[in-house]
């Protein structure tokens, strides 16, 4: 079922609403389903778009909804995951250099430094 849109010379082909809004398919379908109640035309197909239109807008409106959750999901996540790495990386860090400095054996020169030295 197509809607034809009246105009000063008759019909013309259904335009596109993909370039519309939902706002403005609800504002042009309220205008049409005015025009037919004055002329007293069958007003149940602009009816069944605005009911479509209304599903629609709620639809989309949860998909925002969800859309913006796993957003928020994923920061927390990378967050998280950050927060790992730099903490496996510190305690690398410390476990090589604790290694590093347990395998250094101190110089007998600074161990025991020479007598002329001392005082």
């Amino acid at each position: 079922m197509t809607l034809q849109l009246p105009t000063h010379n008759g019909t013309h082909p259904q335009k596109s609403t993909d370039s519309f809004t939902i706002p403005q398919q609800k504002e042009q379908l309220e205008n049409l389903l005015y025009q037919k109640v004055q002329q007293g035309e069958d007003i149940s197909p602009c009816i069944e778009a605005l009911y479509y239109l209304a599903s629609k807008q709620t639809t989309q409106d949860q998909l925002q909804v969800m859309w913006a959750e796993v957003i928020k999901e994923r920061s927390a996540f990378n967050s998280l995951q950050r927060v790992i790495i730099t903490a496996f990386a510190i305690l690398g860090m410390i476990a090589f250099l604790n290694g590093a400095f347990r395998s250094v054996k101190p110089s007998a020169a600074v161990v025991n430094p020479p007598a002329a030295q001392q005082r």
